[in-house]
């Protein structure tokens, strides 16, 4: 390993665009006004930080046996502790949101400035054309994986395969935790199915990794240094 490769092993694995530069090494950075002083850092990649937070979050919950929250007593089991329970239900949201929101900016920060997105609207049959902006806004996540990416890149739709069965999943979960139902806000029985219960019995599901699954079959991934690091310092 030369003098540049130690240089650039010693750095954080979250960068958005870090590499060798003349003798040294060089990254993307950025200015910001902090307080009337003029601060400046290296830009971190969007995907990246949320995939750290999602794992972080997953590696807190997926070995800790979900019973273990629970204290039996006479008339039944509970928790006395609901905080250590509470933190739990935490860990898990974070981990599946964050997982959803690393795929969702991969795929932004993956289409081209210049692309032109053609498509014919289902119920009038009328083409219309999307710019980068109007993509990132408009088009749902299934249909920038299932469509756009694609196009982009000359790749197969995911559909069908394991990944985009994957996908499907980590989306399931997310949409159930972001859209909580009224079943979930009100006394309940082991007859309901409640977000609360899913995520107690989902605590060892990989989520993030599903989501770096997903990053992974589109090919800007194998150019970014961030993504061969995941999962940064295992933390």
């Amino acid at each position: 390993m030369d003098y540049q490769d130690q240089l650039l092993e010693k750095q954080d694995g979250r960068y958005y665009a870090i590499d060798k530069v003349g003798t040294g090494i060089g990254s993307i950075g950025t200015e910001e006004l902090l307080k009337e002083n003029v601060v400046s850092f290296g830009l971190p990649s969007g995907p990246a930080l949320f995939l750290h937070l999602a794992y972080r979050a997953y590696v807190k919950i997926k070995d800790v046996e979900p019973l273990s929250y629970f204290d039996h007593h006479d008339r039944g089991i509970w928790p006395d502790d609901q905080g250590r329970l509470f933190d739990f239900f935490e860990n898990f949201i974070s981990h599946s949101v964050y997982s959803f929101t690393a795929v969702e900016a991969f795929a932004n920060e993956s289409i081209p400035e210049d692309f032109k997105y053609v498509f014919r609207v289902e119920k009038t049959g009328e083409e219309r054309t999307y710019e980068k902006n109007e993509i990132e806004r408009k088009v749902n996540l299934d249909e920038k994986l299932d469509k756009v990416l694609p196009t982009i890149y000359s790749v197969p739709s995911p559909k069908g395969k394991k990944v985009w069965e994957h996908y499907i999943e980590m989306k399931r979960v997310r949409d159930r935790i972001i859209h909580l139902k009224s079943i979930d806000q009100k006394s309940s029985g082991i007859e309901d199915e409640t977000i609360w219960g899913n995520m107690l019995r989902m605590h060892d599901k990989p989520l993030c990794n599903f989501a770096y699954e997903v990053i992974g079959y589109f090919p800007p991934a194998s150019n970014r240094r961030w993504y061969k690091k995941y999962p940064y310092d295992k933390a």
